[in-house]
Protein backbone atom coordinates (compact mmCIF):
# COMPACT_ATOMS: atom_id res chain seq x y z
CA UNK A 1 0.00 0.00 0.00
CA UNK A 2 1.76 3.14 -1.07
CA UNK A 3 -0.66 5.03 1.35
CA UNK A 4 -1.34 8.76 2.47
CA UNK A 5 -1.44 8.49 6.28
CA UNK A 6 0.87 6.87 8.33
CA UNK A 7 1.58 7.47 12.16
CA UNK A 8 4.74 7.24 13.88
CA UNK A 9 4.34 8.34 17.89
CA UNK A 10 6.68 9.61 19.79
CA UNK A 11 5.24 8.82 23.25
CA UNK A 12 2.57 6.55 24.74
CA UNK A 13 0.68 9.60 25.86
CA UNK A 14 -0.60 9.97 21.91
CA UNK A 15 -2.43 6.32 21.66
CA UNK A 16 -5.55 8.08 23.07
CA UNK A 17 -6.66 9.25 19.26
CA UNK A 18 -6.34 6.25 17.61
CA UNK A 19 -9.97 5.06 18.26
CA UNK A 20 -10.91 7.96 16.18
CA UNK A 21 -9.39 6.73 13.53
CA UNK A 22 -12.10 4.59 12.59
CA UNK A 23 -14.13 7.32 10.11
CA UNK A 24 -10.93 7.38 8.02
CA UNK A 25 -10.02 3.40 7.59
CA UNK A 26 -13.47 2.85 7.18
CA UNK A 27 -14.15 5.80 4.33
CA UNK A 28 -10.71 6.38 3.14
CA UNK A 29 -8.41 3.98 3.25
CA UNK A 30 -8.23 0.19 4.10
CA UNK A 31 -5.75 0.75 7.08
CA UNK A 32 -3.41 3.24 8.57
CA UNK A 33 0.48 2.10 9.09
CA UNK A 34 1.56 2.88 13.21
CA UNK A 35 4.98 2.97 13.90
CA UNK A 36 5.19 2.70 17.61
CA UNK A 37 8.24 2.00 20.31
CA UNK A 38 7.56 -1.40 21.58
CA UNK A 39 7.02 0.19 25.37
CA UNK A 40 4.27 1.75 23.94
CA UNK A 41 2.61 -1.08 22.04
CA UNK A 42 2.55 -3.14 25.04
CA UNK A 43 0.29 -0.64 26.65
CA UNK A 44 -1.83 0.01 24.15
CA UNK A 45 -2.18 -3.59 24.32
CA UNK A 46 -3.83 -3.15 27.54
CA UNK A 47 -5.31 0.17 26.78
CA UNK A 48 -6.60 -0.53 23.37
CA UNK A 49 -6.72 -4.09 23.28
CA UNK A 50 -9.45 -4.28 20.67
CA UNK A 51 -7.52 -1.85 17.99
CA UNK A 52 -4.48 -4.89 18.44
CA UNK A 53 -6.53 -7.80 18.53
CA UNK A 54 -9.81 -7.58 16.78
CA UNK A 55 -11.18 -10.62 17.23
CA UNK A 56 -12.55 -9.84 20.19
CA UNK A 57 -14.81 -7.24 18.39
CA UNK A 58 -18.14 -7.81 18.28
CA UNK A 59 -19.33 -8.18 14.66
CA UNK A 60 -20.48 -5.32 12.81
CA UNK A 61 -18.79 -3.09 15.21
CA UNK A 62 -16.84 -0.36 13.74
CA UNK A 63 -12.84 0.23 14.79
CA UNK A 64 -9.74 1.69 13.13
CA UNK A 65 -7.92 -0.70 10.82
CA UNK A 66 -4.33 -0.14 11.98
CA UNK A 67 -1.07 -1.94 10.77
CA UNK A 68 1.76 -1.79 13.97
CA UNK A 69 5.18 -2.11 13.09
CA UNK A 70 7.31 -1.82 16.11
CA UNK A 71 10.69 0.65 15.97
CA UNK A 72 13.58 1.00 18.14
CA UNK A 73 15.93 3.62 19.05
CA UNK A 74 17.82 2.77 15.66
CA UNK A 75 16.40 4.51 11.80
CA UNK A 76 13.91 3.18 9.96
CA UNK A 77 12.11 3.93 6.13
CA UNK A 78 8.64 5.02 5.70
CA UNK A 79 7.68 5.54 2.37
CA UNK A 80 11.28 5.77 1.19
CA UNK A 81 11.84 8.31 4.05
CA UNK A 82 14.34 7.79 6.53
CA UNK A 83 13.54 8.72 10.47
CA UNK A 84 15.95 8.66 12.65
CA UNK A 85 14.85 8.55 16.13
CA UNK A 86 16.39 10.79 19.03
CA UNK A 87 15.89 9.95 22.71
CA UNK A 88 14.64 12.34 25.12
CA UNK A 89 13.44 11.90 28.21
CA UNK A 90 9.72 13.11 29.09
CA UNK A 91 10.12 13.21 32.59
CA UNK A 92 12.10 11.05 34.88
CA UNK A 93 12.23 7.22 33.75
CA UNK A 94 10.19 7.91 30.62
CA UNK A 95 11.72 7.83 27.82
CA UNK A 96 10.38 9.23 24.46
CA UNK A 97 11.32 9.75 20.79
CA UNK A 98 11.76 12.69 18.77
CA UNK A 99 12.55 12.21 15.37
CA UNK A 100 14.90 13.47 12.50
CA UNK A 101 13.48 12.72 8.86
CA UNK A 102 16.12 15.12 6.14
CA UNK A 103 17.31 17.90 8.07
CA UNK A 104 14.19 18.18 10.31
CA UNK A 105 14.30 17.62 13.36
CA UNK A 106 11.26 17.00 15.42
CA UNK A 107 10.58 16.73 19.21
CA UNK A 108 7.90 17.53 21.01
CA UNK A 109 7.36 15.87 24.23
CA UNK A 110 10.94 16.49 26.13
CA UNK A 111 12.61 17.55 29.96
CA UNK A 112 16.50 16.73 29.48
CA UNK A 113 18.22 15.63 26.07
CA UNK A 114 20.91 13.29 26.61
CA UNK A 115 24.12 13.77 25.24
CA UNK A 116 24.36 10.88 22.73
CA UNK A 117 21.27 12.92 20.85
CA UNK A 118 23.06 15.88 20.52
CA UNK A 119 24.90 14.72 17.59
CA UNK A 120 22.44 13.17 15.63
CA UNK A 121 20.99 16.72 15.76
CA UNK A 122 23.85 18.29 14.00
CA UNK A 123 23.14 20.59 10.82
CA UNK A 124 19.17 20.33 11.52
CA UNK A 125 18.02 22.91 9.45
CA UNK A 126 14.81 23.04 11.02
CA UNK A 127 13.76 22.26 14.53
CA UNK A 128 10.40 21.64 15.63
CA UNK A 129 10.92 21.89 19.62
CA UNK A 130 8.71 21.70 22.85
CA UNK A 131 7.85 24.89 24.74
CA UNK A 132 5.07 24.22 27.48
CA UNK A 133 5.79 27.02 29.95
CA UNK A 134 6.36 31.03 29.05
CA UNK A 135 8.74 31.12 32.60
CA UNK A 136 9.93 27.48 33.44
CA UNK A 137 10.01 24.29 32.93
CA UNK A 138 7.42 21.06 34.24
CA UNK A 139 8.83 17.76 35.45
CA UNK A 140 7.92 16.32 32.06
CA UNK A 141 8.35 19.78 29.59
CA UNK A 142 10.95 22.19 28.56
CA UNK A 143 9.70 25.80 29.36
CA UNK A 144 11.01 28.59 26.63
CA UNK A 145 14.18 29.51 28.98
CA UNK A 146 15.37 25.79 28.95
CA UNK A 147 14.43 25.33 24.98
CA UNK A 148 16.50 28.47 24.05
CA UNK A 149 19.09 27.11 26.07
CA UNK A 150 18.56 24.03 23.77
CA UNK A 151 18.40 25.98 20.67
CA UNK A 152 21.48 28.23 21.44
CA UNK A 153 23.43 24.31 21.45
CA UNK A 154 21.88 22.59 18.75
CA UNK A 155 22.37 25.91 16.30
CA UNK A 156 19.87 25.13 14.07
CA UNK A 157 18.57 27.35 10.99
CA UNK A 158 15.09 27.98 12.21
CA UNK A 159 13.19 26.69 15.09
CA UNK A 160 9.67 26.60 16.14
CA UNK A 161 8.25 25.96 19.47
CA UNK A 162 5.18 23.49 20.09
CA UNK A 163 2.86 22.17 22.86
CA UNK A 164 2.60 25.35 24.61
CA UNK A 165 -0.07 26.18 27.24
CA UNK A 166 -2.99 29.00 27.52
CA UNK A 167 -0.17 30.90 29.62
CA UNK A 168 1.59 31.71 26.46
CA UNK A 169 0.71 35.31 25.30
CA UNK A 170 1.73 34.39 21.73
CA UNK A 171 1.72 37.66 20.36
CA UNK A 172 4.03 39.00 22.84
CA UNK A 173 6.03 36.33 23.27
CA UNK A 174 6.78 36.20 19.27
CA UNK A 175 7.61 39.70 19.41
CA UNK A 176 10.39 39.33 21.97
CA UNK A 177 11.70 35.98 20.51
CA UNK A 178 11.83 38.55 17.16
CA UNK A 179 14.86 40.25 18.92
CA UNK A 180 16.88 37.37 19.68
CA UNK A 181 17.51 37.28 15.23
CA UNK A 182 19.18 40.81 15.80
CA UNK A 183 20.99 40.45 19.03
CA UNK A 184 22.38 36.25 18.80
CA UNK A 185 21.13 35.50 15.14
CA UNK A 186 18.48 33.02 16.21
CA UNK A 187 15.53 32.55 13.58
CA UNK A 188 13.47 31.53 16.63
CA UNK A 189 8.92 31.71 16.94
CA UNK A 190 5.97 29.99 18.22
CA UNK A 191 4.16 28.02 15.87
CA UNK A 192 0.50 27.92 15.62
CA UNK A 193 -2.59 26.20 14.31
CA UNK A 194 -2.35 25.68 10.13
CA UNK A 195 1.08 26.47 9.70
CA UNK A 196 2.29 25.14 7.10
CA UNK A 197 5.81 24.67 6.71
CA UNK A 198 7.14 23.79 3.03
CA UNK A 199 10.49 21.53 3.18
CA UNK A 200 12.64 19.72 0.56
CA UNK A 201 13.44 16.21 1.54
Amino acid sequence: MSGFFTIVLSDGFLLLGLDDLRDWTNNVQPYIPIYVAKRDFEVMKKTHYYLVDTSVIIPGAAVSELQFNIIHEEPFIVHDLKFIPLPVWHGRGYRSLGFRFGNICYISDVSEIPEETYPLLKDCEVLILDALRPDRSSSTHFGLPKALEEVRKIQPKRTLFTGMMHLMDHERVNEDLLKLMETEGLDVQLSYDGLRLPVTL
